[in-house]
């Protein structure tokens, strides 16, 4: 009895180190699948600085919050009620993301400060993208009822579009975080060199 039950205890280990072996190795290989695309973007579009792809990258998503904005303007102006809240509210959370984001990136680069941030990209690229799901839904409704659905998608599309960037933002940002906590790092040792004290003068 007492060798069944080891047997069965050893099997049963033996099982979830192969699990975690495998989830473990299958962390592994898209971790290097993302560096490897990201790399290439780099090195395609940035002579290989990934500082300078994350920027553009972000650049690029703050154009596009501007235009966002523009469309909300144009929502309140043009209809009312829930779609007017809706593209107001969706905007003001992507300015304060994109505000509070070129902070972090300036100024504040900790681990905790780049993390609270991968996570906040990350849950505006889902809101986003069911924006775009709910508008082209709301789309339908409006054409069965003779109204005009050109405003909405546009408002579709460029949520679609603002959804992939954040996602593509968060993924590069993801693989690229090491290298950017590492040169601060750097940074803030060159600045803040150790402190020797001077030495005594002896008088004679």
């Amino acid at each position: 009895t007492n060798l069944d039950n080891w047997l069965s205890c050893t099997a049963s280990i033996s099982s979830q180190t192969k699990g975690g072996t495998v989830i473990t190795g299958l962390n592994f290989t898209m971790a290097a699948a993302l560096s490897k695309a990201t790399a290439f973007l780099s090195f395609t579009l940035c002579d290989g600085s990934s500082r300078k792809l994350i920027a553009g990258w972000w650049y690029f998503i703050l154009f596009v919050c501007i235009i966002q904005v523009f469309i909300a303007l144009f929502t309140m102006s043009s209809r009312g009620g829930t779609e007017a809240f809706v593209s107001l509210w969706s905007s003001i959370v992507l300015l304060v993301l994109c505000v509070g984001g070129t902070v972090i990136m300036r100024k504040f680069q900790s681990s905790v400060a780049v993390g609270f941030f991968m996570g906040s990209v990350v849950a505006a690229s889902q809101m986003f993208l069911l924006l775009f799901l709910i508008l082209f839904g709301y789309i339908e409704d409006r054409l069965e009822n003779d109204l005009p659905v050109d405003g909405e998608r546009l408002n579709g599309f460029v949520c679609l579009v603002q959804s992939i960037l954040l996602g593509s933002f968060a993924a590069i940002l993801a693989a690229h975080r090491s290298e950017i906590l590492d040169q601060k790092i750097s940074v803030e040792e060159e600045e803040d060199p150790a402190y020797e004290a001077p030495a005594r003068t002896t008088v004679v």
